[in-house]
């Protein structure tokens, strides 16, 4: 899973409990319609909490991107500046490091995604994809005949690995003013050349292309983009659709999609939303001495041609058996509400999530993540889901 959590005002300028109730059709044998008794309220999901197993300090955090649990138990950090993997034990202290930065073999250039299955790692750089036993490189899979660049990596069940990247519409002077779409396609780390058939499409982030004479083309994104959600698990993918609240899955073996949460009617941003994306914008104007920024931020908002849309979901983090879908929350310090579904979309419960603090993996309930302290630093947070205890009567 791959976080947005950054300032959404700021990105909307720069080159992705079971909401529906699902209808009873009440049948009432020998009873005339207007004598039918109305279907009853469904009951409120079910009220989780996260408690906290362990906080891990150290000086060797920044910028963490993923964190999974790898071989012996240590948790896989992966940083972003600088790049590099860390092997942490749950006290903080370095047990090692995976690869390193540079054009040798088994080093990397630039990290994108990591996974792990038991003392197995993967690591998703912009040009291949490594693997390690523990340490120690083991195979390598070149991607440059990716088309596109790659987003996530993930182990299956049967096979070699899987890598995704995006592909869309060109951002050309036909499509000013337009949004446009990217999908996430998926490729075998053996076979990057050719994509892997899905039941469904997975949409990906959302584009706003504009144009003038003097400035040509001039890429960016619509207030209040919808980005890609999803996450690859060994058994299969969990995507959303941010723009319209759907959520799906399907397995590696190409079997149908399952509908986990229906397509919802859209959802207008409310007007203290769109009178805080004024004030930042205004702000970041008037600090950068931009006039163009006004312009396309106008731009961004107009391009919906009405009121604004807000989208359902901002992450997707799952193990193949569970999944929390993370609902949207437009600016990073707001409280994010999380769902729990098990595999059949079922939603088992909910919890909110403070702000500063930013789920990555899930396994067994155990949820990885990292949060931030008053002083912006940086800390590893494993979490377990639990079910708060029914109240007393």
């Amino acid at each position: 899973m791959h976080d947005h959590g950054r300032d959404p005002w700021v990105r909307a300028l720069l080159p992705w409990s079971l909401v529906a109730t699902l209808s009873l059709l009440i049948t009432a044998v020998g009873c005339e319609p207007g004598d039918r008794e109305p279907a009853a309220a469904a009951a409120p999901p079910a009220k989780l909490t996260l408690d906290t197993v362990a906080v891990i300090h150290s000086d060797l955090l920044h910028s963490v991107e993923c964190v999974r649990r790898g071989p012996d138990d240590n948790l896989v950090v992966m940083n972003m500046w600088p790049s590099e993997v860390l092997l942490l034990n749950t006290a903080g202290d370095l047990v090692g490091t995976v690869s390193r930065m540079g054009e040798g073999p088994g080093e990397f250039q630039a990290l994108r995604d990591l996974d792990t299955k038991g003392d197995s790692i993967l690591l998703l750089d912009t040009r291949a994809v490594l693997l390690f036993h523990r340490q120690s490189s083991v195979g390598t899979w070149s991607l440059r005949t990716l088309p596109g660049i790659p987003q996530q990596v993930a182990f299956t069940a049967d096979g070699a690995p899987v890598v995704t990247a995006e592909r869309g519409p060109p951002p050309d002077r036909e499509n000013a003013m337009r949004v446009l779409r990217d999908t996430v396609e998926f490729y075998r780390v053996d076979d990057p050349e050719t994509a892997i058939e899905t039941p469904v499409e997975v949409p990906s982030g959302e584009l706003l292309v504009s144009w003038n004479a003097s400035d040509g083309i001039r890429v960016g994104m619509p207030a209040f983009a919808a980005w890609e959600v999803y996450d690859l698990t060994l058994t299969g993918v969990v995507a959303a659709d941010a723009r319209d609240g759907r959520v799906m899955s399907f397995d590696w073996g190409g079997h149908a999609a399952r509908t986990l949460r229906p397509a919802s009617p859209p959802t207008p941003a409310s007007e203290a939303e769109m009178d805080r994306f004024w004030e930042r914008v205004d702000a970041r104007a008037r600090r950068d001495l931009d006039s163009d920024y006004m312009t396309h931020a106008r731009q961004s908002v107009d391009v919906w041609g009405g009121s604004v849309p807000r989208p359902f979901y901002s992450a997707v983090i799952s193990d193949g058996s569970e999944t929390l879908i993370g609902h949207y929350a437009h600016w990073s310090e707001d409280i994010v509400e999380w769902s729990l579904l098990d595999r059949n979309g079922k939603t088992l419960g909910t919890f909110n999530l403070g702000p500063g603090k930013r789920l990555l993996s899930l396994r067994d309930r155990e949820v990885l993540g990292v949060g931030r302290d008053s002083m912006d630093v940086e800390h590893l947070l494993v979490l377990r889901i639990r079910k708060e205890a029914n109240p007393p009567p």
